[in-house]
């Protein structure tokens, strides 16, 4: 889930450290790189190639490398023009003075993978195909505010909004939050009813700097530089994408250098990362979250005395140091500290006496078990996490043990990645009770997607399926007004409710940790759910 318009991220310095090596070299690069190949590897691979229909974070990434988008960030987090020749804004008159028109100018230079030239009917399709109820898209937001497109030219798209909506050009065809989403080609899928199951979703056509050759599942992807790519043709000759389902097998692979870059390497490895010969690790700045969640809808759970306990069972400033080693930052909000509205609240604190008074106090008694129960309810709940991934795993196991020591109860299940934030997974269907896992937040602190009481899935992306009233009126109120300072006044009021409320429990501020072949030349990444914006870049 990521969450403004056009705002400059203040970055954080990025931290960096490579071992100096005496392996043998050819020219400027070792002998075990290979040239203008690079290998890059995971612990999953998608559920599908096709970014309108999944939901997991690995497919924005491997998304920018095949496609493109209208709008997208730098590594400083400015935002650019990608497929659009600038960022509309009201100074250029991209956006009306009444912010219900917005208009792109298109590159005149951008052919499909197939040679077909792309044109303003592909991003007008493309936004069609994403308000299709028929097709199984998750993120909607900011979409659903088109009241119509027009294209009076290939190069011009003209969008005119249901109503004067702040956050759009941060959300609409961008790579800046959850459900990132680029133009697919209209001449291959518009005969479609629907693209659930097309096989363009394995075989993805696309506008980006690398062009899809061959899916080999549950083994890795193949890509190869587009030679007709309109930044200019790509340094790197091909990307192998390797899936090796398990950290401690990556870190293996790494260090023999048969894998030149890690997608998503946990912070527990961190130290293993840095010791290794030939091998660049540093941290860059991420406006990224790591929460637990909590399905609201669960007995027990829609009490708000039990979601405070939960929160005062948990030592979230052990996760940071233990689980992260470092790499994550506490947090104190569920928007980003560039945001506006954003609120510095105080820590849930560890308290484990004080969870057990809370829950005493609510009649939930402790049974002979040491799970305490009220009535015909008990608080014994299931925790979704993710299998292979030895962050989860450490999680989930502590967490386990902080919730025992106060009577609450938590068995763990574990999901292949690509199953838990799959359409039909745990958390989207709302057949889970706990669940972890990282997003990225959006630019605009407008959450009503995430927070609205009619925005369950699949309306919306409220997986917490948290209802209350003062927050959802204060997120329709924001999003009614342009000036920032009376925005920023609405969002504040509403932080402060969410932080009493507790619809989740935000655990930590993440940076983006990278590790790569120390001959890898030009990775700067962006702090946003595709980071990958410069691949063409790229070298090794």
């Amino acid at each position: 889930m990521l969450r403004s318009s056009c705002v400059l991220l203040s970055l954080l310095a990025a931290i960096g450290c490579s071992r100096v090596d005496s392996q043998a070299t050819v020219g400027e690069r070792h002998t075990y790189t290979k040239a203008g190949v690079l290998r890059i590897a995971d612990v999953s691979e998608p559920d599908r190639f096709n970014p309108l229909l999944s939901t997991m974070d690995l497919v924005e990434g491997l998304s920018s490398l095949v496609y493109s988008y209208l709008v997208i960030a730098d590594d400083h987090g400015k935002l650019i023009g990608d497929l659009a020749t600038e960022v509309p804004t009201l100074a250029n008159g991209g956006i009306s003075k009444d912010g219900r028109t917005v208009t792109y100018h298109l590159r005149k230079d951008v052919l499909w993978h197939d040679g077909v030239r792309f044109t303003s009917r592909d991003v007008k399709w493309t936004w069609s195909a994403v308000i299709n109820t028929r097709n199984n898209v998750f993120h909607r937001e900011g979409y659903s505010e088109v009241a119509s497109i027009g294209t009076p030219d290939d190069l011009t798209v003209v969008v005119h909004l249901k109503r004067r909506y702040p956050p759009f050009v941060t959300q609409f065809f961008t790579t800046l939050q959850e459900g990132a989403k680029s133009i697919l080609p209209m001449h291959l899928l518009a005969a479609m009813p629907n693209i659930n199951q097309a096989s363009f979703n394995a075989a993805p056509i696309g506008t980006g700097p690398f062009k899809f050759v061959r899916w080999d599942r549950g083994r890795g992807i193949t890509l190869v530089a587009n030679e007709n790519y309109f930044r200019g043709r790509p340094k790197l000759d091909r990307i192998e994408f390797l899936v090796i389902p398990d950290d401690n097998t990556i870190l293996a692979q790494v260090k023999s250098h048969d894998v030149d870059f890690v997608v998503s390497p946990p912070g527990s490895m961190l130290e293993q990362f840095r010791a290794l010969d030939g091998v660049t690790t540093d941290l860059a700045p991420w406006s990224g979250q790591t929460i637990f969640l909590l399905n609201n809808a669960r007995p027990g759970l829609r009490e708000v005395v039990v979601r405070r306990a939960i929160a005062s069972a948990i030592d979230i400033d052990s996760i940071v140091s233990k689980i992260t080693h470092g790499v994550g930052e506490r947090a104190y909000d569920i928007i980003p500290p560039i945001a506006l509205g954003y609120v510095k609240n105080s820590p849930y604190l560890y308290d484990p006496a004080a969870a057990r008074a809370l829950l005493d106090g609510a009649g939930w008694k402790v049974g002979a078990d040491g799970v305490r129960a009220k009535g015909n309810e008990r608080l014994d709940f299931v925790m979704s996490g993710i299998a292979g991934s030895a962050n989860s795993r450490a999680l989930a196991v502590q967490i386990q043990s902080w919730l025992h020591d106060v009577g609450i109860g938590m068995t763990i299940r574990n999901y292949p990645y690509n199953v838990v934030f799959a359409y039909d997974g745990p958390i989207i269907s709302g057949k889970y009770d706990f669940a972890y896992y990282s997003e990225t937040l959006n630019y605009d602190p407008d959450s009503l997607t995430y927070l609205g009481c009619d925005r369950f899935p699949p309306k919306g992306e409220n997986s917490f399926r948290y209802c209350d009233p003062i927050v959802d009126a204060g997120e329709r109120a924001g999003l009614t007004l342009d000036d920032p300072k009376k925005r920023a006044a609405i969002y504040s009021a509403v932080e402060r409710r969410v932080h009493e409320t507790i619809p989740y429990i935000p655990l930590y501020e993440l940076r983006r940790l990278s590790v790569r072949n120390s001959d890898m030349k030009g990775y700067r990444p962006s702090p946003t759910i595709a980071p990958w914006w410069n691949a063409y870049e790229w070298s090794i």
